[in-house]
């Protein structure tokens, strides 16, 4: 069903854009960030983000509302507002209330999105944990990108430096239409006046169901894709507390499948984590560059990555999501297995998560 919904917007995309009328970028207002709330009696609030280029200072923005079912209407209640008619051709990151993702889904905005053929497919969505009105009017401070550039440059930046996963709208719209592995998206939070990324929503198809925190984006990024950079901190269990820093320098992921002859029997896979790595701090009175000290480091992180990504496992069979898509990669082994069939095992499946680390660089502040 999931791949006839994607034809279907496929298609229907190729059919606007041949009848698209041309428009002269002067007479449009080009919005660089929209972002939803849910409100009262099912409507919805948008939210679109205009640079505003004739003022006098750098950066700056209007935002423009507007509260109706549908996002269409939003749209064109927004453009009653505005000089020119509002666009999303140039649109950098999408934001969608966790009510709104939890309650609605995220269905009728991608078929929107889909069928404009003006947008791209290399925008960012983010779920806000809380209103997205609260975001979008932070004022921040020490920068002059308007709010729109800037949470989409925090995230861009996460992504390639930090823990949170490679996402952009392709990846998520082929994650929630495809058999076998379930979506994410990036969750940010409003703290004070600051904004911050918060960990990774998890969907069930369209809908959101729960979160990663933040300390376990690392362990779950590891999980899903060969990825360089990121920093992973823990503390010792020893009487003083020492506080460790690894900063990522090269990180591998391979998945190791036994199919089973027989349904009855529980599939196995392996998910086989390979790190390199910077010791960056090692707040301990003692010399690091010992191999004795570097051992225990390497293998702490290996015991502890291990254990939260197994943890993490578990978490996803019970709440019977699949964002690992381990669906897909079982059913690429054993051909005859159906997607009803996989979600039959999956939650007895037998997954074991290991993890090898090796310290390469000691630049360490002590």
């Amino acid at each position: 069903m999931k791949q006839y919904v994607l034809i279907g917007l496929m298609l229907c995309s190729l059919f606007f854009t041949s009848c698209a009328q041309p428009r002269l970028l002067d007479e449009l207002s080009i919005s660089q960030a929209a972002g939803f709330d849910l409100v009262e009696d099912g409507e919805m609030k948008g939210f679109f983000v205009f640079p505003l280029f004739k003022s006098e200072e750098q950066g700056s923005y209007q935002i423009l509302s507007a509260k109706s079912n549908t996002i269409s209407n939003i749209q064109f209640l927004v453009s009653e507002k505005s000089p020119f008619p509002v666009v999303m051709g140039q649109v950098l990151v999408i934001l969608i209330s966790e009510k709104l993702a939890k309650e609605i889904g995220m269905i009728d905005l991608m078929n929107y999105i889909y069928r404009d053929p003006i947008i791209g497919s290399r925008q960012v969505f983010a779920i806000v944990g809380g209103e997205v009105e609260d975001v979008l009017f932070t004022k921040m401070n020490q920068t002059n990108l308007n709010i729109g550039v800037y949470i989409s440059d925090m995230l861009t930046q996460n992504m390639r430096n930090g823990n949170e996963p490679v996402t952009n709208q392709h990846i998520f719209m082929n994650q929630m239409l495809a058999k076998g592995v379930d979506a994410y998206l990036p969750y940010i939070k409003k703290t004070s006046n600051a904004i911050k990324v918060s960990g990774v929503a998890l969907f069930d198809q369209e809908k959101m169901v729960g979160h990663i925190p933040a300390e376990e984006t690392f362990t779950f990024k590891a999980m899903i894709e060969n990825h360089k950079n990121g920093i992973y901190e823990f503390r010792f269990r020893d009487k003083a507390k020492t506080h460790v820093v690894i900063e990522n320098i090269k990180s591998r992921v391979s998945y190791h499948i036994k199919p089973t002859e027989h349904l009855t029997k529980k599939p196995h896979i392996t998910i086989d984590i390979k790190l390199k790595g910077e010791l960056k701090e090692f707040m301990k009175s003692k010399k690091i560059d010992k191999p004795s000290i570097l051992e225990h480091v390497e293998k702490e992180v290996e015991k502890r990555i291990a254990h939260q990504g197994q943890d993490l496992v578990q978490s996803f069979k019970k709440q019977r999501i699949d964002p690992l898509g381990l669906g897909l990669k079982y059913r690429a082994k054993d051909k005859a297995l159906t997607p009803e069939k996989w979600k039959d095992i999956y939650p007895d499946a037998d997954v074991q998560v290991k993890c090898h680390m090796k310290i390469v660089q000691t630049g360490v502040s002590q």
